[in-house]
């Protein structure tokens, strides 16, 4: 579970507020004579454009560099990953896994899409684990696997979970575990794909 600092978002939500009615009072009042009437409108007008504002900041600011930590407790994972699977499945006798998954991530939602030789997967739930006094980092999703026809009467359809741990705010690894309902387990190491590689 992602610890939000409630206090943060609080004084924040207050001070951008405050900060706005401050600009629209001076830049629409005569100091020397002040219209209360036109004051009260201002809070209307200032509660309108920060709904605007945290609106695209849900959208699109929260992926900005300047809200890390701070505001914005976990990373942007978005965007097209490549790696390897190991699996016990039959003993560890196969070999490893090429795999291809695609984050997309919201400011309230992340979704993984994963791609092998033989089955592709999407998540059904995910969410991050991050606790800086515990030392976690960790992003762990629960996902449907449906292999392709022709490989079906050896590998059914079947549901999991992964786990995958990272560091920091700019991340370009991440490694960790998944298990089945098939009672199988294996690691799973992950690189992001540079853009001029995509």
């Amino acid at each position: 579970m992602v610890t939000y600092n409630i206090r943060v978002f609080g004084f924040t939500i207050l001070g951008l507020a405050f900060l706005t009615y401050i600009i629209i009072f001076l830049s629409t009042q005569n100091l020397v004579s002040i219209d209360f009437n036109k004051a009260l409108t201002h809070i209307s007008t200032t509660i309108s454009i920060n709904v605007v504002l945290w609106t695209l900041f849900i959208r699109w600011g929260w992926k900005w560099k300047l809200f890390y930590p701070w505001l914005v407790p976990f990373p942007n994972l978005s965007g097209e990953w490549e790696g390897e699977l190991k699996s016990n499945w039959k003993e560890k006798s196969l070999d490893p896994i090429p795999t291809e998954i695609k984050i997309s991530q919201t400011f309230f939602n992340v979704q993984v899409k994963i791609k092998t030789k033989e089955s592709r997967s999407h998540s059904i739930g995910a969410s991050f684990d991050i606790d800086k006094e515990r030392g976690l980092e960790q992003l762990i999703y629960s996902y449907i696997n449906t292999p392709k026809p022709s490989v079906r009467e050896r590998s059914e359809i079947h549901y999991g979970s992964t786990l995958l741990t990272f560091e920091g705010f700019k991340v370009n690894e991440m490694e960790g575990q998944y298990w089945t309902d098939r009672e199988t387990t294996g690691e799973i190491k992950l690189k992001k794909k540079l853009l001029n590689n995509t």
